[in-house]
């Protein structure tokens, strides 16, 4: 079934209520510009929000995660562009896994970077040090893949070692010598520094945070920022296919990308249009033109 909102045009945005491979499979080779994948961790529970939403991530043994997980990495890797990235977030549990994996299907060579992405919120130990980040595997599809760095500069912080000197306009700039050959470093501090990848500046969301839609695995708008930012161009194909609470087409929409939503959850798909359409309003009460939108597979709640 699908949905599309009343006099728009054909949409170029979609939101799918189906299972995550026969999704991709069904996209064009060659055809996606940037896949995000926050697929189940393998962690064996079951979880209840607050609100009422239910995330099942029970598979059993290791084995049989990574059987439904590598036809999905690898459908992924078909459909990309030559200039197309995957980010595979994960953590502990099956992360080295899937690198072996991806490893295979994209070739070692197509490995960009393992970004380890850090925060504070969470659990405690008493017999081992807390686990306190995530890995993000980023592959490209290609040696051409696109990397937009200036798009993502973070504030440099104060107190480095290097000197401090002031610009022409009286702004700081650190410096530094290399005591072998003599040449001189400057970096400007209001311009900010490309991340590396360790990124301990975005925070996970707490119960409390205004973002919070109830989804239980939902990520920060912020993460999602940087990463649609740094490795697509406006109107780019975005495509999440385990979507959860919606943020990566939240964002992929407000920075003008097109995207493709995919969630075998019922509740999921409708927490995500819920959330678009909401993120919808605000961008056409500010004078923008919105796409058109489709939600396929299931009807949204009705609240």
């Amino acid at each position: 079934m699908s949905l599309l909102e009343p006099a728009e045009p054909a949409p170029s945005n979609r939101i799918v209520c189906g299972d995550n491979l026969q999704v991709l499979s069904s996209l064009a080779e060659a055809s996606v510009d940037l896949v995000y994948m926050d697929p189940p961790f393998a962690t064996g529970t079951a979880r209840k929000s607050s609100s009422g939403f239910r995330y099942d991530d029970r598979f059993g043994a290791l084995g049989a995660y990574l059987a439904w997980l590598v036809p999905c990495l690898a459908a992924v890797q078909r459909i990309l562009a030559p200039s197309g990235s995957l980010f595979v977030h994960l953590d502990w549990r099956a992360v080295h896994y899937a690198k072996v994996e991806l490893d295979q299907l994209f070739g070692a060579e197509r490995f960009v970077n393992e970004i380890i992405w850090c925060y504070s919120v969470g659990g405690k130990s008493a017999r081992s040090f807390g686990h306190k980040h995530d890995t993000i595997l980023w592959y490209a599809k290609s040696s051409a893949y696109a990397f937009f760095p200036d798009a993502v500069r973070i504030p440099r912080k104060p107190g480095s070692h290097m000197r401090v000197e002031a610009d022409a306009k009286g702004r700081p700039v650190q410096v530094k010598r290399d005591r072998r050959t003599g040449k001189e470093y400057r970096y400007p501090v209001h311009a900010g520094k490309i991340p590396e990848d360790y990124w301990t500046d975005i925070e996970t969301l707490n119960r409390g945070d205004r973002e919070r839609s109830g989804w239980p695995t939902q990520k920060p708008e912020a993460l999602l920022a940087r990463i649609i930012l740094a490795a697509s161009a406006p109107g780019a194909l975005v495509v999440d296919p385990c979507c959860g609470g919606g943020t990566t087409g939240v964002v992929a929409q407000r920075l003008g990308r097109r995207f493709l939503m995919a969630d075998s959850s019922p509740e999921a798909v409708q927490v995500t249009w819920s959330r678009l359409r909401k993120e919808r309003d605000k961008l056409a009460a500010a004078g923008l033109t919105v796409p058109g939108l489709a939600i396929e597979g299931v009807l949204p709640a009705t609240r």
